[in-house]
């Protein structure tokens, strides 16, 4: 009875690292580093199960969970598939993270920033044409804590990231909104690039607050351009980033 008692722990932690949750980690890993190429069939549920030694219900689970997100599908008599990555569901928190974690991450990196120069300047031309001065000060409340952060990357990341969330819920636009969510993942990633280079929270503080300062004024056109010219500097910085990382 003790002894099994002593294994029950071990049995229980073996239990959940091969779980469903595992298992989709594993599966979305395979596909999008490209082991199973777009139009490949995958190997049957038992297969799966066998390989990765654990049960076919994990399996099954892992399987719909990537369903869900656009990776692959599955069709009578024609098996599991992976899909075309233009299916993908790239804008869910989780593709993001898988891609970002594979080997393109400078790829990623760049269509990251596309995605960010086209929403976050726009927002910020909407944000200072009909936001509440209520929805303004939420904006200003994350900067002063990004400027009480100093030049601590960690605890500047959390204010920053409430900082972009806050110009999209200014514009009142319910899409721009839950597409916050899209931009806060593309933010942390961007941070491990970013904030690679020394100083680099306290040169962009300057950015930030100009673009604050013109929401405040009112100012559309000065709204967006202070945001391409904020986006402008972290690109820059994550292309270093990049480089570095690239050296090391």
């Amino acid at each position: 009875m003790s002894d099994q008692k002593k294994k029950s722990p071990t049995s229980r932690a073996l239990a959940v690292r091969r779980g469903p949750l595992h298992v989709t980690e594993e599966l979305a890993r395979r596909v999008v580093g490209g082991e199973w190429a777009e139009g490949v069939a995958l190997p049957t549920e038992i297969e799966l199960a066998d390989a990765l030694g654990v049960a076919r219900t994990s399996v099954r689970e892992g399987l719909t969970r990537l369903k869900a997100k656009g990776l692959v599908a599955a069709r009578q008599k024609a098996g599991t598939r992976v899909l075309p990555r233009s299916q993908w569901n790239m804008l869910d928190e989780d593709v993001l993270r898988w891609t970002w974690s594979g080997d393109n991450r400078a790829e990623m990196a760049q269509h990251l920033m596309q995605l960010r120069r086209i929403v976050e300047p726009a927002a910020c031309e909407i944000a200072a044409t009909v936001a509440t001065d209520a929805a303004i000060a939420a904006i200003e409340r994350a900067y002063r804590g990004m400027d009480a952060a100093g030049t601590d990357p960690v605890a500047y990341a959390g204010p920053d990231l409430a900082f972009h969330r806050a110009i999209l819920s200014a514009t009142g636009n319910p899409f721009l909104m839950s597409f916050g969510a899209t931009v806060e993942a593309a933010l942390r990633m961007s941070f491990e690039l970013s904030t690679k280079q020394p100083g680099a929270p306290r040169k962009s503080l300057p950015l930030h607050r100009a673009v604050l300062e013109e929401i405040w004024a009112r100012k559309p056109a000065a709204a967006r351009k202070a945001m391409e010219n904020l986006l402008g500097l972290t690109e820059n910085n994550i292309q270093r980033g990049v480089a570095a990382g690239n050296a090391g």
